[in-house]
């Protein structure tokens, strides 16, 4: 698969939902639960890697075998994630699910 070369940001706040101790990492046992962790795309540089593969769409390379009419190469290039920031807090869609799901639970529109 092609690569494009793309910066954002890596989030290790986001919580899958809230919880009622949402600043606390340990469970019940005393364990520390697993943070989810995602990256959010900011904006793509241009920069492209060709992989030469035949089977690509996007690639130079790209051939089919004679009288193949449809073409079913891969059309989705890869990311190469470059990271622009490190934030230890959710990012602006969790903290939008988060307050939509307290605000459904609760009652409460704030």
């Amino acid at each position: 698969m092609c690569e494009i070369e793309c910066f954002g940001n890596y989030h290790r706040g986001c919580e899958v939902r809230p919880l009622p101790s949402s600043r606390s990492t340990r469970n019940l046992t005393g364990r520390s639960r697993a943070r989810p962790q995602h990256y959010v795309k900011l904006y793509e540089s241009g920069n492209k890697t060709d992989c030469g593969s035949p089977g690509c769409a996007l690639s130079a390379a790209h051939k089919h075998r004679p009288g193949q009419r449809t073409c079913t190469c891969s059309k989705m290039p890869r990311e190469c994630r470059r990271v622009l920031s490190l934030i230890h807090e959710r990012c602006d869609n969790c903290t939008r699910a988060a307050w939509a799901t307290f605000e459904r639970e609760s009652g409460r529109v704030w």
